[in-house]
């Protein structure tokens, strides 16, 4: 197998021109969820370039690259560096730039600084050892569970038996185990149809909702303990809509409750838990869940790492692909550059320095 060299510059300065530079290329590149095509050929590319283009395989519009292929790295475990490559919808008037030590761009947080990272480390693959690094960029991590192109790849039969993952969500430098599960249930409140001039024929749905809606309201954040890490469990109508015209008492109010659930609790618990709630006042239907990604920051692979390097740990209070993982039976963690506070917001931007702080312990940890 080839091994191309690399010429890429490792004095702080080169660092942070590079990783802000690249940030910004990737942010150029539209890939909403479901358009990812584009974006995949573009970083295909890079991982041609920097490890060989037998290095790498395309399953969909997700990636593999793994340079040292067949040969492996006997004895070493391998490590997996892990992001997606779509982004939400981009805001109106979305700036892409570099100025006042931040890149702006549209998923520049979440996670185009991720992919950045990804690639500046793949670029110095053959300086990397005592660990075998894998590459996984993959799409749909935004859009619907169904259409999240990592299943595909962590069910790819040539794919090698990871050891450990990182997934390069942003982590506003801190590491980040475990993540929240998260169910979406559709509740619905029945009424009695009426013309809106005699109401009183009627039940208006609306009106019937107001208990089980000060129910949801009261619902206290719930705090889950593992070791030093606190997550909260928290239930959270998002939407409310009806289907009437504007002068007709409506028969049903249709809430979309979302259930954010911690490490150690399932979608099973936390279905049962929302219907015991609920109650008879309306029906559930089952949208969509997804598990909680277990807690793995004491882990052997990363602790002396993560010690040496005193990095801060936090918990993640979201959903992340490190549930995806952990359900495979992978231990990983989220630990990636840019700012939580960013992601998804209008006019993104991910800070210079947290891209230099990303890419630097993890350079670290593949260079003890």
């Amino acid at each position: 197998m080839t091994q191309p060299r690399t010429t890429a510059g490792t004095d702080p300065e080169s660092i942070r021109q590079e990783l802000s530079e690249r940030t910004l290329a990737l942010c150029k590149i539209p890939s909403e969820t479901g358009q990812e095509a584009l974006i995949s050929e573009w970083v295909e590319g890079q991982c041609s370039a920097f490890a060989g283009p037998e290095s790498v395989k395309r399953i969909g519009n997700s990636l593999v690259c793994d340079p040292l292929g067949a040969q492996g790295a006997p004895g070493l475990p391998v490590v997996a560096l892990v992001g997606h490559l779509d982004t939400v919808k981009c805001a109106e008037d979305q700036a892409h730039e570099i100025r006042d030590g931040r890149v702006y761009g549209c998923g520049a947080t979440d996670m185009k600084a991720g992919i950045a990272v990804m690639l500046a480390l793949l670029e110095r693959w053959n300086e990397l050892e005592g660990s075998r690094p894998v590459w996984i960029f993959y799409d749909g991590e935004e859009g619907p569970s169904e259409g999240n192109g990592l299943e595909a790849v962590l069910t790819w039969p040539e794919l090698p038996a990871i050891d450990f993952a990182f997934i390069l969500e942003p982590t506003d430098r801190a590491l980040q185990p475990g993540c929240m599960g998260v169910l979406h249930a559709s509740v619905t409140v029945p009424g009695v149809r009426a013309h809106s001039a005699r109401p009183w024929q009627g039940e208006n749905a609306i009106y019937r909702a107001i208990p089980l809606l000060d129910k949801f309201a009261k619902f206290e954040r719930r705090c889950i303990t593992f070791g030093a890490l606190d997550f909260y469990e928290v239930i959270v109508v998002t939407q409310a809509s009806t289907a009437n015209s504007k002068n007709v008492v409506p028969d049903a109010l249709v809430l979309n409750v979302n259930f954010r659930f911690a490490p150690g609790n399932t979608a099973e618990n936390a279905e049962r838990e929302l219907r015991e709630i609920v109650g008879g006042a309306a029906t559930v239907e089952l949208i969509d869940a997804a598990p909680s990604g277990e807690v793995h920051a004491d882990d052997p692979l990363i602790r002396e790492w993560r010690d040496k390097l005193a990095l801060d740990i936090q918990p993640k209070q979201a959903w992340t692909d490190v549930a995806r993982f952990t359900a495979h039976g992978i231990p990983a963690v989220n630990f990636g550059p840019g700012e939580t506070s960013q992601a998804h917001q209008a006019n993104e931007w991910c800070s210079i320095g947290s891209l230099e702080h990303c890419f630097s312990a993890l350079y670290r940890f593949f260079r003890p």
